[in-house]
């Protein structure tokens, strides 16, 4: 495999990001609007070379204008465009950030201005179907990576960073910003942090499994995260705001902390290894390993033997690999399947 990067010249990033800008503004394929969601994730520099392009434009009347000048595919035209913009006088950067708002939509809700003080409002609902995970970057440079079936909201504003765990399970890397509290919220509480990360799972419909992997999070009230009235650990004792927890613990949260723990590295490694793509069994009853292997897939399991429920199991299995999980019952613990249909599988105790 090739590993060698080419690294382009701070010109030619100015040049496409132009070209780009007048892509936009002719509007562009499904295609297109992936490979500039690639290229903006690819570098910094990108993002920013496109804000300063779009922020050439001196007139909301040259958009139409540039419709017609610059139809799809007409390269030398697209290169004409780009001389232009070079020679017009700067808008603000909160003026291009309309314009290329107007242009792509949700895509510019992924693009942050690192060196501005300008800050969008946004607010958008992501999910993952089963057998699915997304990777997603927030605006403010934090990462949610979402887990298979589950839910989220994002809203984003001058004050606050919001995120409301409607289902599933997902894990928040929080960039650093003492003025504006991340919050998660899930079933009655709220979970608030300061550049840290952290993981959350739904158990049942109010409550949720938390780990903190890194720094610190307070676990609150939804209704009053902050009963002082002031930010993450303000003037009140912790006592008084909630419960702080710290990197390696693991706690069930439903209304309280309860069943709170210390983790080893390896263990909240166990925890985490869905996000490599494998699930960790360490001696559950195969009816609990069944439910989690059920969130991967739309196979499903039936025992047939009331005593095979309690079977203890053991193993790391590959996510949605339901001929490795088979094949690992069968050898190692001796139960028997039988496929009833493309979606339907029955368990029971292998004979002899």
């Amino acid at each position: 495999m090739n590993n060698i990067r080419q690294f382009s010249s701070k010109e030619d990033i100015q040049e496409q990001a132009c070209l780009w800008i007048s892509r936009l503004d002719r509007g562009l394929t499904d295609s297109e609007k992936n490979t500039l969601g690639n290229w903006l994730q690819a570098s910094k520099s990108h993002r920013k070379a496109l804000l300063e392009a779009a922020s050439l434009w001196d007139d909301m009347s040259v958009l139409n204008e540039l419709s017609g000048l610059f139809p799809r595919h007409n390269t030398s035209k697209e290169a004409k465009a780009t001389r232009q913009l070079r020679n017009r006088a700067k808008w603000s950067i909160a003026a291009a950030f309309l314009v290329m708002t107007l242009a792509v939509g949700v895509l510019v809700q992924q693009v942050w201005l690192d060196d501005s003080q300008a800050i969008a409002s946004v607010s958008e609902k992501v999910e993952t179907g089963i057998g699915e995970q997304k990777n997603i970057v927030l605006a403010d440079g934090s990462s949610l990576l979402l887990n298979t079936n589950s839910t989220v909201t994002i809203n984003y504003t001058a004050d606050a960073r919001q995120i409301v765990l409607l289902k599933g399970e997902a894990h928040f890397d929080v960039a650093h910003d003492t003025s504006r509290p991340f919050t998660v919220t899930a079933g009655n509480n709220a979970v608030t942090a300061v550049g840290t990360a952290f993981n959350m799972q739904f158990v049942d419909d109010n409550a949720f499994e938390l780990v903190v992997t890194d720094g610190k999070v307070l676990v609150a009230d939804r209704f009053n995260p902050y009963p002082d009235g002031q930010p993450l650990f303000g003037s009140k004792t912790i006592a008084e705001q909630g419960l702080l927890m710290f990197a390696g613990e693991k706690a069930i949260v439903k209304g309280k902390v309860e069943a709170k723990e210390n983790l080893t590295e390896d263990a909240i490694e166990d925890d985490l290894a869905w996000q490599k793509g494998m699930i960790v069994f360490k001696g559950e009853p195969l009816e609990k390993v069944l439910e989690e292997i059920g969130r991967y897939t739309q196979v499903r399991f039936s025992i047939s033997d009331e005593a095979l429920r309690k079977r203890r199991v053991a193993g790391y299995f590959k996510v949605g690999d339901i001929n490795g999980l088979l094949s690992a019952l069968r050898n190692s613990f001796n139960i028997e399947y039988e496929k009833v249909t493309e979606t339907s599988i029955q368990l029971s105790v292998a004979e002899g």
